[in-house]
């Protein structure tokens, strides 16, 4: 009868180990494609919940502005226009908060009547949306993102009516700076290669953070995002989609709706992180775990080898 040598049954014991590996290889081949996609799920949510912190803020900054305004409302610096305190006083009261650009009060006719911020000649906002809804409704009111026409910044526009008896007498309003909510996005730390977006609803770009690249912010603002740029959202929560941003880098965005409580959507936030810094992160977390295997498998090899070799090779044959 043959007899099998101690260096093959040590040479044959490796294989044994080599090949009750094998289903693990399999294994962690399936579990890093799980890995994979997990590490990205967690990415985007991480943008999502970047989203609805703003779509939070937003909603405050709007309840904010209907305290504020009929607060306003009340003083009779206001309530009465034909005071000359009244800019005066609007202009004053303006100072103590950074929210907003300008306080206006308007006649029913939709001319300003007083306000912090006065043009020399006469300025008719009466087809404003603010002012349209605040007077047909009789309530605090919310208008549609635009351009400024006193101060050129993108602002929301927010009215209370004010009533002298029953009947609707003028309409106080305030810009509301959208810019606090890109100062507020970047109070926090933020991830490399992000991007802050507001749009009003025909796309066009308002407020952006940061100018990266060939794109400038003076470009930008006012204007209408390119075909490629991640389409509007018609539900309420946020979504995650894939796109090229402003600056021609393609990007995973988060975009949520801005809105007041129910009706339309004043306008939309993407928050985006560049596509390859994403792909990279999540490469070195899977890459990482792969590194941790293939160290247990050559170390569970190697000691295959060595007890192989102490307890097979250097038997004494029978």
């Amino acid at each position: 009868m043959a007899t099998i040598s101690s260096r093959t049954l040590q040479f044959r014991l490796l294989i044994l180990v080599f090949l009750a590996f094998v289903p693990a290889l399999g294994f962690f081949w399936y579990a890093n494609g799980k890995l994979r996609t997990l590490q990205m799920e967690a990415k985007e949510q991480e943008l999502v919940r970047r989203a609805e912190v703003i779509s939070t803020e937003y909603g405050l900054l709007l309840d904010e502005g209907r305290r504020y305004l009929s607060t306003l409302a009340e003083f009779p610096e206001v309530r009465d226009v034909r005071a000359p305190t009244c800019s005066d006083y609007l202009h004053r009261a303006m100072n103590h908060t950074e929210e907003y650009t300008t306080l206006s009060l308007i006649g029913m006719d939709g001319y300003l009547a007083c306000g912090s911020v006065t043009p020399e000649g006469e300025l008719y906002l009466g087809d404003r949306a603010y002012f349209t809804r605040a007077s047909s409704r009789g309530s605090y009111s919310v208008g549609n993102f635009t351009i400024g026409r006193m101060t050129g910044l993108p602002v929301l526009g927010l009215a209370q009516p004010i009533f002298d008896g029953d009947d609707l007498a003028w309409v106080l309003a305030a810009s509301l700076d959208l810019r606090i909510l890109g100062n507020r996005v970047s109070r926090a730390p933020l991830p490399e290669g992000y991007t802050f977006t507001i749009l009003d609803r025909d796309k066009r770009v308002l407020v952006r953070l940061p100018a990266t690249g060939s794109f400038t912010l003076a470009d930008s603002v006012g204007a209408l995002a390119g075909p490629d740029f991640p389409a509007l959202p018609e539900g309420q929560a946020p979504v995650v989609v894939s796109g090229t941003d402003l600056d021609g880098i393609a990007r995973f965005f988060a975009v949520a709706p801005l809105r007041a409580t129910g009706g339309d959507p004043q306008g939309y936030l993407a928050f985006g992180r560049t596509q390859s810094i994403l792909m990279e992160e999540v490469d070195a977390i899977v890459d990482f775990e792969l590194r941790y295997l293939a160290a247990g498998a050559l170390a569970l090899l190697v000691l295959a080898w060595i007890l192989g070799h102490f307890w097979v090779a250097r038997c004494p044959e029978a």
